[in-house]
Formats: C-alpha cells, sequence, structure tokens
C-alpha cells in the first residue's frame, strides 16, 4: 500500500439533485439455449474432471508467467459479519515459482492484522462470507466451493457451464441477508440460485440475463431483490449495460433500470436499500432509492474500470484506476479526496469505521478514516 502524503476534504455537498421516477422499466424473459440444472456435492464425492475445462475449443487462452510478487487474486474480498475476519485467495504464482509450500484462501485477524488461518479450498477466486460467519463461498472457474472458516469442505457447487467464445469463471457470489440462498453469476451469460436452507444445499433458479456476462449480484437488505448488473469488461462502442432486479424467491424477471446510462462498472445496496450503480460514460454515481427514484452523487475524476464499495449504512468508496479514493457520507454530504492509492478490491466493516483494501502484491490493509494499517503478508 502507498503512503498518502496528500489528503483533502470536499464538504457541503449534501444535497443531490432532483430525484427522477423510473420510467421505461420492464419485466425480462429468459433468453438463449436451455441450461442444464446444477447439483451440490458433498465432500465424499468428487467434482467431476470436465467441470476443470474452463477454455473452449477455439478460444486462445492468454499466458501470463508467474510473478514473485504478484500474491492475491483480485477477484474476492470481503469481510465477515461481525467484523473480526477479512478474506482474499493468494495467487498460485509463488507457489509455481517454488517461493511457497501451498496457497489458499487466507483469513486475517482485523484487530491485529494476522494471518490466522490459510485454507486450501478447492475453488480459488470470488467470495462471499455466510450472514453467519462461520462459513464462506468461494467460487472458481465454473463451480462454487463451500468451506467453514475451519477449512473444513461442506459442499462443491456444480452447473455452471464452458461458456461459448470465453473462458468459463464465475465472477461474483453473494449470499441472501438471511443466509439462505446463494447467487452466483458467471461468464456463461446464467446467475444460478443455490437453496442454502439450514445445512441443505440444493440447486435453484437459473437466471438469464441481458445480452453480457453480469460482474456483481447484490441482494437488497430485505432479501426480496436481487440486482445484476456490471461488466469487468469493456470496449469503444459497447452498449449501455443498465442493470436488472429480479426477484430471487420466485427466479422472474422484473424491471431493467433503463435510465441508468453507461457502462456499469460498480453495483451494490446500502442498508436502506438503494442501489448504487457506478458508470462511464457518463462518468456518474446514480441512486436508485427502494421506490424508483433516482438521484447522482459524486463520482473521481475517471469511473472507467473503478471500484465501488457500498457500506452498510451511508458511506461509499469509490476507487479509479488513476488512484483516486473518493468517500462520500450519503447522510451528510461530506467527501474525503486520498490521492495515489494503490488497490484492487476494497470493502467496509459492519460498522463502516474501516475501509479494507486489497493489493495483489502488498496484500490487505486498513483505513481508520485518518491512516493506514498493513496486514500481515502470509
Amino acid at each position: 500500500m502507498t503512503a498518502f502524503p496528500r489528503r483533502r476534504w470536499l464538504l457541503g455537498t449534501s444535497a443531490l439533485s432532483a430525484a427522477l421516477l423510473l420510467p421505461g422499466c420492464g419485466s425480462i424473459p429468459f433468453l438463449g439455449r436451455r441450461h442444464e440444472p446444477g447439483s451440490c456435492l458433498p465432500p465424499s464425492e468428487e467434482i467431476p474432471d470436465e467441470v476443470h475445462e474452463t477454455v473452449p475449443d477455439g478460444v486462445r487462452a492468454g499466458v501470463t508467467e508467474p510473478s514473485p510478487d504478484r500474491r492475491f487474486l483480485t477477484s474476492g474480498f470481503a469481510v465477515s459479519p461481525d467484523g473480526t475476519l477479512l478474506a482474499a485467495c493468494e495467487s498460485y504464482d509463488r507457489w509455481a515459482l517454488d517461493l511457497a509450500d501451498t496457497y489458499g484462501l487466507i483469513l486475517w485477524d482485523t484487530a491485529s492484522g494476522e494471518v490466522i488461518q490459510r485454507i486450501s479450498a478447492p475453488a480459488q477466486g470470488a467470495i462471499a462470507w455466510h450472514p453467519d460467519g462461520t462459513r464462506l463461498a468461494v467460487a472458481d472457474g465454473r463451480h462454487i466451493t463451500i468451506v467453514d472458516v475451519e477449512g473444513e469442505l461442506q459442499w462443491n457447487l456444480i452447473g455452471h457451464e464452458l461458456p461459448r467464445g470465453r473462458i468459463a469463471n464465475v465472477l461474483d457470489v453473494a449470499y441472501s441477508p438471511e443466509g439462505t440462498q446463494l447467487a452466483s453469476t458467471s461468464t456463461d451469460g446464467t446467475v444460478r440460485l443455490w437453496d442454502m436452507s439450514g445445512q441443505q444445499c440444493a440447486a435453484g433458479h437459473i437466471l438469464a440475463p441481458g445480452r453480457r456476462s453480469e460482474a456483481r449480484v447484490s441482494y437488497s437488505p430485505d432479501g426480496s431483490v436481487l440486482a445484476v448488473g456490471a461488466t469487468a469488461t469493456w470496449g469503444e462502442g459497447d452498449a449501455d449495460n443498465p442493470p436488472e432486479l429480479w426477484d430471487p424467491a420466485s427466479g422472474d424477471g422484473r424491471t431493467v433500470l433503463r435510465d441508468v446510462h453507461g457502462i456499469v462498472f460498480g453495483l451494490g445496496h446500502s442498508g436502506d436499500g438503494s442501489l448504487l450503480a457506478l458508470t462511464h460514460g457518463p462518468d456518474s454515481l446514480t441512486v436508485i432509492d427502494p421506490d424508483g427514484t433516482m438521484s447522482e452523487g459524486p463520482v473521481t475524476a475517471s469511473t472507467q474500470f473503478a471500484e465501488l464499495a457500498v457500506g452498510s449504512g451511508s458511506r461509499v468508496a469509490i476507487h479509479s484506476g488513476e488512484g483516486e479514493l473518493m468517500i462520500w457520507d450519503r447522510a451528510t454530504g461530506d467527501q474525503m479526496l486520498l490521492e495515489d492509492v494503490s488497490l484492487d478490491r476494497m470493502c467496509w466493516s459492519p460498522d463502516e469505521s474501516v475501509l479494507y483494501a486489497l493489493h495483489h502484491e502488498s496484500g490487505a490493509a486498513a483505513w481508520d478514516g485518518q491512516d493506514w494499517r498493513q496486514f500481515e503478508l502470509p
């Protein structure tokens, strides 16, 4: 984590632009080919070899040489519901170069910054904590692993398919607020819903959003709405990718937020049920209230491939690819801008008193509003 020599406060911007009613919304049907139902495999069952196939015929996969400096994957980073543990996945690089004996899912103690657990989970990628804090979902190319904080495997969820023309990758996972459902979104163009009631696991609805692979899934605080959207890829001439709202209980299409213009790169719910969407072209942060009214928030100088972290209360963080980190308090309107910040992922503590950041080389760090504290490297 770099030093932060320059910092300035931006105050007095509590008034947002006038809210807009949300016209042009409509339900959306299931699209594309028929998708086979998934399944939940207990620890006693092996993952089929075909699930490990992630590169379709005819697709050229770029080869990245292992680097001793690359320590962490940037696809997953999450703090536990009680705020005591922080999770991220190690990269295989140092293991491949014989600089480490193993690699896996790292758990830090947030109070001390010390590594307290390294879990060799079958999957390495996107991460979601169960609301009870006892287990995590960790995604990989075509499957999701459910593992507890002691490293015991509980389930392997398979079903995401080999996409056409793209490398298979489960991009994001999220538990419902009650922990009874898990949502996973993949480059195969589907969002799969898994029944996680009690200690059971079963495949549920398969959602087929718009024409793109959706990079983020987010449940509303009451669990009645699943927002699907954002992208991890972009090219000149790409059409807008407005977020979609689904009913996770029924799996029915609900609405397309067509008044959110531009390419959505970030998406997340706040504690009051508002959905925030960070877009490029135009660069904007759109706040969609539960009643459908829309307003605009502040953004960094650039939002292309920017990172968005929405807290459980009123705090929002935006990090641009150019090193700007903006903190916005929706309740007071106060803004804070940090410059020359290098990070790949970030998340808020449950009480929003700490912003956690992950960098693929330097690892995890915590910002308390004044100073950065670096966490131990595994």
